[in-house]
């Protein structure tokens, strides 16, 4: 496979998904354009050069705004691997979720966790059976 424009060595093409890339978002100070530049290339996988071009711009300039994303990402999942050392997994759990579902993980004792989990089967059933997307 060529490693053509995908700059000093890099061996691996940069991609993020959707979640990914909006929960960076709120952590960078750019203006929308080159945000938008930013996620067609490493959401949508575009070429720099045909994101570049409507804008007037060279694929460096689209390079620099994915390599400031990327950076902001790295140290979001680094930022989630040292919380996971700490007990705090839920974080990144929730990056993983469709929209509406959350994740919960308690210590308690076995038999309330088995209470806990019916009561959960039984909504899901009763959810399902009268046309609820829950």
């Amino acid at each position: 496979m060529s490693e053509k424009g995908r700059g000093k060595g890099n061996t691996k093409k940069r991609r993020m998904s959707a979640a990914e890339f909006d929960a960076v978002v709120p952590l960078l100070s750019m203006s929308e354009s080159r945000l938008n530049a930013a996620r067609a290339a490493l959401v949508d996988n575009e070429k720099l050069e045909d994101i570049a071009r409507p804008h007037g711009w060279d694929k460096q300039t689209v390079g620099g705004a994915v390599n400031i994303v990327w950076k902001a990402f790295q140290k979001v999942k680094e930022s989630l691997r040292l919380a996971e050392l700490g007990g705090v997994s839920y974080l990144r759990d929730e990056l993983d979720l469709p929209d509406g579902w959350k994740r919960v993980c308690i210590d308690a004792p076995e038999y309330l966790i088995e209470i806990v989990q019916a009561e959960v089967e039984r909504l899901k059933r009763a959810n399902s059976s009268d046309g609820s997307s829950q």
